[in-house]
């Protein structure tokens, strides 16, 4: 009796497929990711990262390869108080989102986890801006704060200036925008990755006298940290590319000098006057924003890894 020889395979649990229909079966599910990525992350990004080294002539039409013209631009650019500026206020809005997104998604989710009044009515609201277009809320929000506010201010008469008009307030409120789209996403993510917390655990910490604020910090918490720490990480990440909605309210007519670097790469490939001549520098700034962001985002899932294991 001859045996037939078993083609074995290992797939992402650790088991063993044992026939040639098993592997076919996951190589046909792994097409579809794979031609993306190939596609949309390294092909587009492999010609980013060449553009980063190259100038474009808009005499001949044509990209050459010249490193230091992009590099020099960048020095340039540095010395100067408005690239600062720009730092600034992307690490600005970071640490306002990843403060709401956290600290007080947290505790919101915590309260809507446990049921209390209205919680069904705040997760409906919360969960309003995924479901109403970008630009329509977009609308919404601009009439309502060049608007209705100016008008429940108006004083003897006067009515004051809109706060997405003012140069002074309109960075802070459209921060508070930004902050409000996420902000019912996570506390959705955070509540159903509590609703995942075994009912013998919590009825322990209750027979143990716990109260809720230490069944939050003792029980809850530690246990959905790998969700927490998917945000926080990706929140890192995009640094120095969240533009901040800036865009979306204002495109190219900016009334302001506080802007995130992300929206200065907005700026630079998608205003009326920029060119294929601004794709280069653009896409070294790019570059570069990834080989700061990177290290930071290694550095910070260290972090947090060792802070789960404890």
């Amino acid at each position: 009796m001859i045996r037939k020889k078993k083609y074995r395979f290992v797939n992402g649990t650790n088991t063993i497929a044992k026939n040639k229909g098993d592997v076919l079966f996951y190589c046909l599910v792994l097409i579809i990711p794979l031609t993306q990525i190939a596609i949309f992350y390294f092909g587009v990004n492999f010609q980013s990262i060449l553009m980063s080294f190259q100038s474009y002539s808009t005499v001949k039409n044509v990209f050459s390869w010249d490193p230091q013209n992009n590099f020099l631009k960048f020095i340039d650019e540095v010395k100067t108080p408005s690239f600062w500026s720009m730092v600034k206020d992307s690490l600005i809005v970071w640490l306002c989102t990843q403060f709401a997104g956290t600290v007080l998604a947290l505790f919101f989710s915590f309260y809507i986890y446990k049921r209390r009044t209205l919680s069904r009515f705040f997760k409906f609201v919360l969960f309003l801006p995924s479901i109403i277009p970008g630009l329509l809320l977009v609308l919404i929000f601009k009439f309502f704060m060049n608007s209705a506010v100016p008008a429940f201010m108006m004083k003897d008469g006067v009515l004051p200036q809109g706060l997405l008009t003012n140069s002074r307030t309109y960075f802070w409120i459209i921060t508070a925008y930004t902050v409000w789209v996420g902000f019912g996403s996570q506390v959705l993510v955070y509540s159903g990755a509590m609703e995942q917390i075994p009912a013998e655990m919590l009825e322990a910490g209750k027979i143990d006298g716990t109260t809720p604020f230490r069944e939050f910090i003792s029980l809850v918490v530690p246990y959905i940290i790998p969700t927490v720490a998917t945000f926080i990480i990706v929140g890192v990440a995009t640094i120095f590319t969240n533009q901040n909605n800036l865009y979306s309210f204002y495109g190219d007519d900016l009334i302001g000098t506080d802007k995130t670097i992300g929206y200065y790469l907005y700026y630079l490939v998608s205003s009326s006057g920029s060119g294929m001549s601004k794709y280069c520098y653009a896409s070294f700034l790019g570059l570069v924003s990834t080989c700061v962001a990177v290290p930071l985002t290694f550095i910070v899932r260290k972090i947090l890894d060792r802070w789960g294991e404890r």
